[in-house]
């Protein structure tokens, strides 16, 4: 006899048959959860849930309270677990600053903390007395009712005393001129947190009594009708552990929303700076140019990269002024990535370098530079195990010819055996690289002359 598609359609998921992909949300290639999370994962949670629930329907109905606390126990435990893992693999990295990031990290580790607070009170509230009683549920319902209480009123809190007014009379030259103003909100919070800490430290005195009988007014609500008697020690733990938690989530939260607000006005401003400085006649002055390089060491690294691509567009032409032009900006990008991870911002300095027009002093010092930054653009390319972007080779080898004293010598002569090496080497892995690029690079052609002199 044939098995129903709907019976069979849990094992093909789990075996990872593409028939059944479409029935869950998935393509044939498979989805972005499953390449994270196994799909026999899914379905054995599945499976052991529902096995959990009929072992803790059939405890209740047999009154057999030691199986019922365990199973719901386990129960929760593992829809803790099975969200957690579900949170996981849907939650994305974001491009944040330091600052931003520092204030998200706090606050993922808070909300763990909070979620612990919560299987705590769940473990309380299924206690072997409280199965005889009949008040499980009601113990559940009240204690995550009155933690959460506690925490949004401590996240009120913390907001008010997170918020702070802004100062527009302390603005540099580089920020950006559209800073928002403080709001009612804003000067409304900063009258509350010095009104709330100043009658708190006078009815300090006073407070432990309305606590106290606040904590018994709560424990009692639980065991109402019944023989348990009540624990205000608990109801209070419950309170003062959650309201802190609120508290600190609420001022985590406001310093980590005007760290992403600043995070937005600084890009701003670094983009308005760059274009500024890319497109001002004639040239701006040193102080405009530290403040642009400025703005782009502390943006972030998404405004970044917008910012490169600003560059690499501007510096197709590649004519000795817009390369002149590009050189702080390109320079900026690269002392940004101080870890060495991207290698196309030090391949284009290095091209600006070499298309820009040589101070006579010390013509060898750009050649110099451009060599290190290719060395380096090149490492990095490798390790990274991206193909193409042989220019690097071409350009380096233009370098090491420039640098060659037999070469500038009057008249040129060949180049020594492991010179000549090495420039063929370059040469050779960059075959692929397009006239028009070779043109742009090689402007004095001097890889011809060259040639000529090493057949």
């Amino acid at each position: 006899m044939k098995t129903p598609l709907h019976l069979r359609i849990p094992v093909l998921w789990a075996t990872g048959d593409s028939s059944a992909g479409s029935f869950f949300g998935e393509s044939g290639t498979g989805s972005s959860v499953t390449t994270k999370v196994p799909r026999y994962f899914w379905l054995l949670t599945i499976s052991a849930g529902f096995i959990l629930l009929v072992i803790l329907v059939w405890a209740e109905q047999s009154q057999n309270w030691l199986a019922a606390q365990a199973s719901l126990r386990t129960l929760l435990l593992l829809l803790a677990l099975t969200l957690w893992r579900w949170w996981r693999d849907r939650n994305t990295a974001a491009e944040l600053s330091i600052a931003a990031d520092t204030y998200c990290k706090a606050l993922k580790r808070l909300l763990l903390l909070v979620m612990v607070g919560i299987l705590a009170i769940i473990s309380m509230a299924t206690r072997y007395e409280y199965w005889g009683q009949g008040i499980v549920a009601r113990a559940i319902g009240y204690g995550t009712l009155v933690a959460g209480a506690a925490f949004i009123s401590g996240v009120l809190l913390g907001y008010l005393f997170g918020l702070h007014p802004t100062d527009n009379s302390q603005k540099s030259p580089g920020q950006p001129s559209n800073v928002t103003p403080p709001t009612n909100l804003v000067e409304i919070a900063d009258w509350l947190t010095k009104v709330i800490l100043g009658a708190g430290l006078v009815q300090l005195a006073s407070l432990r009594h309305l606590t106290w009988n606040l904590a018994g007014t709560m424990a009692e609500g639980v065991v109402k009708g019944t023989a348990e008697p009540a624990n205000p020690a608990i109801a209070l733990a419950i309170m003062a552990f959650f309201s802190a938690c609120g508290l600190l989530y609420g001022y985590l939260w406001t310093r980590y929303e005007d760290a992403v607000t600043a995070d937005g006005a600084g890009d701003a401003s670094a983009m308005e700076l760059v274009n500024r400085w890319l497109n001002a006649r004639p040239a701006q002055d040193d102080q405009a140019r530290s403040i642009m390089m400025d703005a782009v060491k502390t943006a972030s690294p998404v405004a970044r990269m917008r910012i490169f691509l600003q560059a690499e567009q501007y510096r197709k032409s590649s004519t000795e002024d817009v390369n002149q032009r590009s050189l702080p900006l390109l320079q900026a990008l690269v002392d940004a990535d101080s870890q060495g991870i991207f290698h196309r911002n030090r391949g284009q300095y290095a091209l600006a370098l070499i298309g820009k027009s040589k101070d006579p002093t010390t013509p060898g010092d750009d050649w110099k530079s451009a060599i290190n930054l290719l060395n380096n653009a090149i490492r990095i390319r490798d390790l990274s195990r991206e193909s193409g972007w042989h220019e690097y080779e071409f350009a380096r080898a233009v370098c090491r010819i420039k640098l060659d004293p037999n070469f500038t010598n009057d008249p040129p002569r060949a180049s020594d055996a492991a010179t000549a090496q090495c420039i063929r080497a370059d040469l050779d892995q960059s075959k692929d690289v397009p006239d028009a690029t070779r043109i742009l690079i090689d402007k004095d052609q001097v890889l011809a002359k060259w040639e000529n002199l090493n057949k």
